[in-house]
């Protein structure tokens, strides 16, 4: 079976697992709906008062919110194991990954589908259709912006789970530094300024979630579009080659 083959049947199991429930499945997608419209709100409710953050007007909130949630959402959906990955180092449950002759980072990062995730991506739906950006040309971008996204996300967090190969038990920090990406995500990353910005998209890489789209979208060029896919698959290369090393001192 090729990679591409076992890994979709790999996110069919995991999706249909999650749905097991399937009463809890659709309050959870739910609540995670009204939670991020109800910070949505919030934006529109900041934006009836001043016109704009640095330049940034609400049409522009509303693209970064779309795309950092449908990033995060799909993510979640097709990538869950990575929110595991250091309880799965630390606990010795790599090894029956190890005896499948499958890609191992691959193989874990899909063992798990969250439900949450769905809830994002409904919400990102949401925001598309309520603000309008329906053209195909916008809805192309968006969809390019979030596939980014996920990349970053799930990059961030097998770099920063695979220091348990080193450090042992860090799950709880692991997932406080995975789940602040998210959140300065959602936030216009042209408030800072200096070394904080220069962290938005290195340490923190909010800014290749949130702002770059919002610019691409904003003022289309192949610069701009080759920025943010260029960064997303930097970021993919690092983490593939951190967990690789990690696996290996761990073998």
């Amino acid at each position: 079976m090729s990679t591409a083959r076992f890994f979709l049947h790999l996110l069919k199991t995991s999706i249909k697992a999650s749905m097991s429930t399937r009463a809890a499945f659709l309050l959870e997608i739910s609540l995670m709906i009204a939670n991020n419209l109800i910070f949505f709100f919030i934006w529109w409710i900041f934006f009836r008062q001043f016109d704009d953050i640095s330049g940034w007007r609400f049409s522009d909130m509303a693209i970064l919110m779309a795309v950092g949630m449908g990033g995060y959402g799909l993510m979640q959906v097709c990538f869950g194991g990575v929110r595991e990955l250091s309880n799965t180092i630390v606990n010795g449950d790599l090894d029956p990954f190890l005896t499948q002759p499958k890609n191992v980072m691959l193989h874990v990062a899909g063992s798990r589908s969250l439900t949450r995730g769905w809830g994002h991506l409904g919400t990102t739906a949401i925001l598309v259709l309520f603000t309008g950006m329906t053209a195909l040309s916008t809805l192309l971008l968006i969809l390019m912006s979030i596939i980014c996204g996920c990349i970053v996300y799930t990059s961030f967090s097998l770099m920063v789970h695979s220091l348990a190969f080193w450090a042992g038990p860090i799950d709880s920090l692991s997932r406080k530094y995975c789940d602040a990406l998210f959140l300065f995500s959602l936030y216009p990353t042209n408030i800072y300024s200096g070394f904080l910005q220069v962290m938005m998209f290195t340490l923190i890489p909010a800014g290749i979630i949130g702002y770059l789209p919002v610019e691409l979208l904003r003022s289309f060029s192949w610069m701009k579009l080759g920025a943010l896919v260029g960064s997303a698959l930097a970021f993919l290369g690092l983490a593939i080659a951190v967990f690789h090393k990690g696996l290996k001192r761990y073998v």
